[in-house]
């Protein structure tokens, strides 16, 4: 019987890899791969950056990893996995991490037990509460996408991957609005965890911050597949890599670097049983020397953060001894890594390791709210504490006042800007933003006073030239 199971399962993959028949889940193309003879990875798509669900057979039932985080989906994806693997008895669900693209899907399997790290759930829960928000982005970008695709020709490629943006916009709208309750995770862990499925073991390591708060790792020996969630890849299959665009440790996200590189050290430890590695979506893939370059960047960047903590040194001193371009040029040019991310991270690990806050996000939030000149100046005048309770960056600052103009929130931008002409008075940009912002209130006579600070502090400024001559020559005319 099992020799009769496997010899449909093969010949329907041979079918499918050959053109014989062609299969859509929800008038999505659908992709069958088998990893090995008890393994099979199954997504939808051949454009949108979709989620990948890997199924193992094992002697105790069948386990699957993530969902697509459409239910609709997810129910036929289910079906094409006992027929693939020419068996239904499915045991084991494990969630990677907490985002709807993974965990939209578990109703799908709540006759199963569900894992994940015990902050997936928490992280499940603030996305039922902005649905409004979310439907109205899902009608308002579909309509949006269909206007584009009026114009293009049915067989580009560009229209291809429209059309299929476009259902899958529909899909998350048609699942919104059917308002599912969340299902989190039956069995939880905080660190690690070995589930053993009679044959195969899985072994699950918290490795979050860099993604979300609960990313984890699964390890199947028996089958050497490593899984790593959407935390990374160096690899992109297309232009457009979704939740894999990004290494980085995020703001708001919690973090706890020691244990993160410990789990990883031990994933590392065990190289040489890895044979595949395999990330949450199908358009990314991830090599050994990718994953082993990426943990060793993040080590460095913990370990040097510190030791210059403990040396003293500044946050602007860290930034630049650890610039991606300079420290690591090898990852400066790998898929995920930028200046950007990299500056990032560096200011989140600061902040854990000196228990620090961002001026710039409590600045940014009370002129938000409201809050008097007097709360801010208790904030600004922090600077000149010992210990501080803040660390100050003159472009982070700068960052949230230009927020505020692209929010058309002016006076919040003039008041940000204040503040850092304040903490900043020897810099020439920060003059320059605020004269942008005061220019942008109609007081010109305001801006023109900034524009002449900044360009007594760098002459050859061109944004302060051209602001200067504007204004100089509108009020010539």
């Amino acid at each position: 019987m099992k020799t009769t199971r496997w010899l449909v399962a093969a010949v329907s993959l041979l079918l499918v890899a050959s053109g014989a028949f062609a299969e859509d889940v929800a008038g999505l193309p659908l992709h069958v791969k088998r990893l090995d003879p008890t393994t099979v990875r199954v997504w939808v798509g051949d454009y949108i950056s979709s989620t990948a669900t890997v199924a193992f057979a094992t002697s105790r039932g069948i386990v699957v990893v993530d969902t697509t985080g459409n239910p609709r989906i997810d129910a036929e994806l289910r079906k094409v996995i006992a027929r693939e693997l020419g068996r239904s008895d499915f045991k084991v669900l494990i969630n990677t991490h907490e985002h709807g693209d993974h965990t939209g899907g578990n109703s799908v399997y709540s006759d199963c037990e569900i894992v994940g790290h015990e902050l997936v759930g928490k992280g499940m829960t603030p996305n039922s509460r902005n649905r409004e928000q979310v439907a109205a982005w899902h009608a308002s970008r579909t309509a949006e996408l269909e206007k584009n695709l009026a114009n293009l020709p049915a067989d580009s490629p560009e229209g291809k991957r429209l059309r299929e943006e476009v259902l899958v916009n529909r899909l998350g709208l048609e699942a919104l609005k059917a308002n599912p309750k969340p299902v989190p995770p039956t069995r939880t862990f905080a660190d690690r965890m070995t589930l053993s499925m009679g044959d195969t073991t899985f072994e699950l390591s918290y490795i979050g911050g860099m993604h979300t708060a609960s990313d984890i790792a699964i390890f199947v020996p028996e089958h050497g597949i490593l899984m790593t969630g959407d935390t990374m890849a160096d690899v992109w299959l297309t232009d457009t890599p979704g939740c894999l665009a990004s290494f980085i440790a995020r703001e708001g996200v919690r973090h706890d670097f020691p244990l993160l590189l410990e789990n990883w050290g031990l994933l590392l430890q065990k190289k040489d049983q890895i044979k595949m590695l395999i990330t949450g979506h199908w358009n990314g893939e991830l090599t050994l020397k990718g994953f082993e370059d990426r943990v060793n960047y993040v080590r460095s960047l913990w370990e040097g953060v510190n030791k210059a903590v403990a040396e003293g040194k500044s946050l602007a001193d860290i930034q630049t001894a650890y610039r991606l371009d300079t420290r690591f040029p090898e990852l400066a040019r790998s898929p995920g890594c930028n200046l950007r991310n990299n500056y990032s991270t560096i200011l989140e690990m600061w902040q854990v390791v000196t228990k620090q806050e961002s001026a710039a996000a409590r600045l940014y939030a009370l002129i938000d709210e409201g809050a008097g000149e007097d709360a801010i100046h208790q904030v600004v005048a922090d600077r000149n504490s010992t210990p501080s309770r803040y660390f100050f960056l003159e472009d982070q600052i700068n960052g949230y006042g230009y927020r505020f103009l692209q929010q058309d929130k002016v006076p919040q931008a003039i008041a940000m800007f204040k503040a850092n002409v304040e903490l900043f008075p020897g810099s020439w940009n920060v003059f320059d933003s605020l004269g942008e912002a005061l220019l942008k209130a109609g007081d010109v006579a305001g801006a023109t006073a900034m524009y002449e600070k900044s360009l007594a502090l760098n002459p050859e400024s061109p944004s302060g030239k051209e602001a200067l001559a504007k204004i100089r020559g509108t009020a010539t005319k």
